[in-house]
């Protein structure tokens, strides 16, 4: 095996610094793949164009995350006992572009517009999420697998930094392709889609250089019982309860993410090519935070960098409800971006760390994300509708409430994994 190989040629931090720019370029292109149908800001200008009610595009950033969540224990469950965690990651990887490409087909050669528009875009919206619900415990098994634990808090800032940057980069892009007369809608959002297509298949051409340290190896009963030992981790791990309690709270920052755009957009009347805009500032925020939190978690403790999470939600909204000049509205998305930042850095090493060294990665990412999905359901249910009736300013209220309850509970009933 690869691993093998790589351990007899470099010692580990070798590998691992390695890694970190092999995997940083894979990513990045993947930053600039996402700034082309980021679901916070591109997808529901996009549907909104396409004439689709404030309930739908209130359900793409939440709705997303939702789809995500459902088949994560079904893929932890199915790929335990996969002997080659690297092949298995750069396969699902893949499978991403032809989803992406049919995405390009339909409203860059079929021009697909209103209605119709939208039931297809949702239809291959439902089939993309979904494959990345399947992904996600694979990724963060291997991305576990080819670090070192005293510094993944560093490699995933130095990665999501350089994805957000490549993001900057592609949201120029966007904005360009948006702009261009020769191109009319849909056909700039199907060039737009078929860019990110080519994104994504050079960007996965770089995770075939990376080598694996430490290969996860479950002990037998975590195969044969992993329904019991997920029974186990919600009933007997209290602290991890208390931790997706925290992260469930807030959650319901996916209410207001899709009505950013349209909402400033609207109130400052900006062009359609905003959309591009918006992504630009909101990676800018990720690129400056990722690596701040990074840092600040391997040093400091993921809690401080973890909180960052939720003040940059919290700052968003409140900039948001404040807004009178179109330079805030840029700002709400760099608030974004630095919520994101914190996320990317922090997230899946807090969970690395509940699970253990040792421990079944993929089962606790599942267990986490399958949890929170039921809360999903209810916000986005009531975003839409709430801005249909009332507007965006009370769901931007409600949701300042969520974030700030989640943040008390995260900061006064979660301790570090290895203290617990």
């Amino acid at each position: 095996m690869d691993y093998i190989l790589a351990m007899e040629s470099l010692n580990p931090q070798k590998i691992h610094t390695r890694n970190t720019i092999f995997n940083a370029a894979g990513e990045g292109l993947w930053g600039f793949a996402n700034a082309f149908h980021n679901m916070n800001s591109v997808i529901p200008m996009f549907l909104a164009q396409m004439g689709a009610s404030a309930f739908i595009i209130g359900l793409i950033p939440g709705g997303f995350i939702l789809l995500v969540a459902l088949p994560q224990l079904l893929s932890a469950n199915l790929f335990r006992q996969h002997p080659n965690i690297k092949k298995l990651n750069i396969g699902l990887h893949f499978s991403m572009a032809p989803i992406a490409f049919m995405l390009g087909l339909a409203f860059y050669y079929f021009q697909f517009t209103g209605h119709t528009g939208v039931i297809v875009y949702l239809f291959l919206w439902v089939v993309y999420s979904l494959g990345v619900g399947f992904l996600i415990p694979v990724w963060a098994d291997f991305l576990a697998s080819i670090t070192l634990a005293a510094r993944r808090g560093r490699f995933f800032g130095i990665t999501f930094t350089v994805n957000a940057i490549l993001g900057m980069i592609g949201g120029y892009v966007l904005k360009v392709v948006l702009s261009m007369e020769t191109l009319s809608f849909p056909k700039n959002f199907g060039a737009a889609f078929l860019i990110m297509t080519l994104a994504i298949l050079v960007g996965n051409s770089f995770f075939l250089f990376i080598k694996v340290i430490h290969p996860a190896s479950p002990k037998k009963e975590q195969l044969d019982r992993w329904w019991q030992r997920l029974r186990t981790i919600y009933s007997q791990d209290r602290n991890f309860r208390n931790y997706i309690f925290s992260r469930a709270l807030a959650a319901a920052t996916m209410m207001p993410l899709a009505f950013y755009g349209v909402d400033l957009q609207s109130r400052f009347d900006l062009p359609l090519s905003a959309a591009g805009t918006f992504t630009f500032f909101l990676v800018v925020g990720q690129a400056i935070f990722n690596i701040a939190f990074g840092y600040i978690g391997d040093i400091y403790g993921r809690k401080k960098s973890i909180s960052g999470f939720f003040i940059g939600h919290f700052l968003a909204a409140l900039t948001a409800i404040l807004a009178t000049e179109p330079w805030m509205a840029y700002l709400v998305f760099v608030f974004v971006g630095m919520a994101f930042g914190a996320g990317q850095s922090s997230f899946m090493v807090f969970v690395y760390e509940f699970a253990g060294e040792l421990g079944d990665r993929k089962l606790y990412y599942a267990a986490l994300d399958t949890a929170v999905a039921p809360f999903i359901v209810i916000y986005i249910s009531i975003a839409g509708l709430l801005v249909e009736t009332f507007g965006t300013t009370p769901l931007y209220t409600l949701s300042l409430g969520f974030i700030v309850a989640g943040l008390l509970m995260f900061i006064y009933k979660v301790d570090a994994p290895q203290a617990s």
